[in-house]
């Protein structure tokens, strides 16, 4: 315990101090998110904060992890430092999409077969059914891809991307920890901590963006992360008392904001005759930050929902199979945007009766609508 609270406390005091260097260095270097386009922000803010997480990460990595431990996870880390210094690049200067996406699949192969992380099979949903070896090593290449994009995808406000990868990262570090895999267990602990310690500058009114920098590479580590998970809890014998009877469910649950949010938003787009990968202001927190909700209260309530959500998972684990939790997650998905547009008809009508009533109150004064007169008058 003393291992892993070390490992928590060193990631988080260099992120705290590493993050405001790296924003010195990228205001001096003119390396800013410009706004326009999809993005919601009016003032130009310092990108790269993704430097301190991973200064953090991997600081405190080094100390509390042993080198053989390191040794056994070193294309993992491999992996981690092509996506890192391949998104350093792309915020210095934007790289074409198919050479990034190239990087990103490079990344993934040496995980997938010289690491040996592999989607294996159907685990839990279909027992019994194993995956040829080529289609293994397809599957989860594509998925750490796909799942990299993803998270990529909702660094859109402030606090929701990093919010999200700490309580992925606390979660699973936790579990890692109950189950005693300390190697892991650090390494997730060590991500978590970076993460609180450069939201103390990117919560609420941020200071400093993560960037690609930061997005790519947590979202490659989570996404290895949950297949690790996944093949972990899968060897578990039946009577460990930390094994997880539906570690599928578990895994989609806690990347379910990303998940959804993708899933959502490219179906809007190829429904709309545009490419899925155009960038629009339609994504599911955008949308709360427009009918009224401000960028920590958004990213907060994403983050309660998860953690809601993952309790409610881990019950019907106890009493259902899977399959039939995945089920049950697939229909609450859809009504997801439903939810959504009751959410936007409202805040419409509400913003329609405010604004009948401001001229209402004009009309009063003759069209002087002043907030002394009214007090005056009230």
């Amino acid at each position: 315990m003393l291992r892993i609270s070390l490992a928590l406390l060193s990631s988080l005091v260099v992120a705290i101090l590493a993050v405001p260097e790296v924003r010195k260095v990228v205001i001096k270097n003119n390396v800013f998110d410009v706004p326009g386009g999809r993005k919601i922000h009016t003032d130009l803010i310092p990108s790269m904060g993704g430097v301190g997480i991973f200064l953090g990460f991997l600081i405190s990595s080094y100390l509390w992890t042993s080198g053989e431990q390191v040794f056994d996870l070193k294309y993992l880390f491999v992996g981690m430092f092509m996506i890192f210094f391949m998104g350093l690049r792309d915020d210095m200067m934007p790289l074409n999409p198919k050479n990034k996406l190239f990087v990103q699949i490079v990344a993934a192969t040496l995980v997938v077969v010289m690491g040996n992380v592999q989607l294996t099979s159907l685990y839990t949903l279909f027992p019994g059914i194993e995956f040829p070896q080529a289609i293994s090593y397809a599957l989860t290449i594509f998925v750490i891809v796909a799942l990299t994009n993803s998270f990529n995808l909702i660094d859109g406000i402030n606090g929701l991307a990093g919010g999200v990868a700490a309580f992925i990262t606390m979660t699973l570090g936790i579990w890692f920890y109950l189950i005693g895999n300390l190697a892991i267990a650090t390494l997730m602990i060590s991500m978590f901590g970076a993460c609180i310690g450069f939201l103390y500058y990117n919560w609420g009114k941020a200071s400093i963006f993560m960037g690609d920098t930061g997005s790519l590479f947590l979202g490659f580590f989570i996404a290895t992360s949950l297949v690790m998970f996944i093949n972990t809890d899968y060897a578990l014998a039946a009577s460990h008392p930390f094994k997880i009877d539906n570690p599928i469910s578990v895994a989609i649950l806690l990347f379910g904001y990303p998940f959804i949010d993708t899933l959502r938003i490219f179906t809007i787009r190829i429904m709309g005759g545009r490419s899925p990968f155009s960038p629009d202001k339609k994504h599911i927190h955008h949308v709360f930050v427009r009918t009224g909700f401000t960028h920590s209260k958004t990213s907060a309530i994403v983050v309660t929902a998860t953690a809601i959500a993952l309790f409610l998972t881990l019950g019907l684990g106890t009493v259902l199979n899977d399959g039939i939790i995945l089920g049950i997650m697939i229909v609450s998905f859809y009504f997801i945007p439903i939810a959504l547009k009751i959410r936007v008809k409202r805040f419409k009508m509400k913003r329609a009766f405010n604004v009948i009533e401001m001229a209402t109150v004009s009309n009063r004064f003759n069209g002087k609508f002043t907030v002394e007169k009214i007090r005056a008058n009230s």
